[in-house]
């Protein structure tokens, strides 16, 4: 079957790193299955690895003083001296492992390919399968039968929902937002998105409130005050002001796909994405400024520091910094060899960035405006 890209689309080194998703699902064709992982994958533990932090790091979050990052084959390590030594966490899957999120120093959640939802209690030392993607299959059935109508998304609900049950549950979920230790919302490949209220008891499918009907992929999910932001495929962005209940569409960025969304220290929101796209909203993603970063490469994280510096970083290994809220960059001072997927500021200041060769953690000295 035919895979179907819209817009520009991103470079074959970035698709690894970017969870192995870069597809945009028209319900009317159906698509090829993900095949990176398979069905018993869900019923293997984690593969022990010998130096975690040396490995490919897709995931990366801070609970309290701890840092925790995750990977392929079930990879989550945690480290309690700023990097300086790792221990490798219980987890029940063998899968990518996309993102982590922690709503705090104990309460988290891990997300990955085969729909995987885990949830931990302890900081991220043991982990509990919440849902997988035989779980969100029958979700989405459930959603798309009892459709509102009146939702641009209703129509093709019942269509997609077949094509998702005939695909297997390898789709990956790319993205977690971790609110409360109550409350999450996790999304990913073709608009899959979940929310749970009561920490991961139970799951309701809200797919179809967020109002997208060709159902490209969710790549990051970012809360900026009491707005959710969504970024995705071919330059399309979402906005939430109830929680993350419905999430309508903002006026489109352009058509190249974006990764992530980061705020500003002037309140503003900053959106970034495939070979070197980068725009700036002023107004909550109404309109949006085109910014040149200094790149054509993909722009695969963002962060805004604690002294209000936004730092990029991208799949050529390269960070850029803006002094002034995002209006311009620069080019930070050393190249860091590997592929960057993440960047996570600990509670001393220093800079976490992860990517395709493990973990390096950088001062936050080296940030301040020269």
């Amino acid at each position: 079957m035919k895979r179907m890209f819209k817009g520009r689309r991103p470079k074959a080194g970035i698709a690894v790193a970017l969870r192995g998703a870069l597809l945009t699902l028209s319900v009317a064709v159906a698509p090829a299955a993900f095949a990176q992982t398979s069905i018993t994958d869900l019923t293997l533990p984690a593969i022990a690895v010998r130096t975690p932090s040396q490995n490919f790091v897709d995931g990366l979050a801070i609970a309290g003083n701890r840092i925790v990052i995750t990977g392929q084959h079930g990879l989550i390590a945690y480290s309690d001296d700023e990097g300086k030594t790792w221990h490798q966490a219980k987890v029940p899957v063998d899968v990518l492992l996309t993102a982590v999120a922690f709503a705090n120093a104990k309460d988290g959640w891990a997300v990955g390919h085969m729909g995987v939802v885990l949830h931990t209690i302890d900081g991220g030392e043991t982990w509990q399968k919440q849902i997988d993607g035989r779980q969100v299959d029958d979700l989405e059935v459930a959603a798309a039968q009892t459709a509102d109508p009146a939702l641009p998304t209703a129509a093709l609900a019942a269509r997609r929902a077949e094509v998702f049950e005939n695909m297997g549950p390898d789709r990956p979920f790319l993205a977690v937002l971790a609110q409360t230790p109550q409350q999450a919302i996790v999304v990913g490949a073709y608009r899959m998105a979940l929310r749970t209220t009561d920490g991961g008891k139970t799951w309701d499918d809200i797919s179809l409130n967020i109002l997208d009907p060709l159902s490209h992929n969710l790549y990051g999910i970012t809360q900026i005050g009491n707005l959710i932001f969504i970024g995705a495929e071919t330059g399309v962005a979402f906005s939430s002001t109830d929680d993350g209940c419905n999430f309508p569409q903002l006026t489109p960025t352009g058509d190249a796909t974006l990764f992530g969304v980061v705020p500003t220290a002037d309140g503003s929101v900053f959106a970034y994405g495939v070979a070197g796209a980068a725009y700036l909203s002023h107004d909550q993603g109404k309109t949006w400024q085109t910014i040149n970063v200094g790149t054509n490469s993909d722009i695969t994280a963002g962060l805004l520091l604690k002294s209000g510096v936004i730092v990029l970083a991208s799949e050529t290994g390269n960070l850029f910094v803006s002094y002034d809220n995002g209006q311009s960059f620069q080019q930070f001072s050393q190249t860091i060899p590997m592929l960057l997927t993440n960047l996570a500021q600990m509670a001393d200041g220093n800079v976490v960035v992860t990517g395709s060769s493990g973990v390096r953690i950088l001062p936050e000295s080296d940030f301040k405006k020269p």
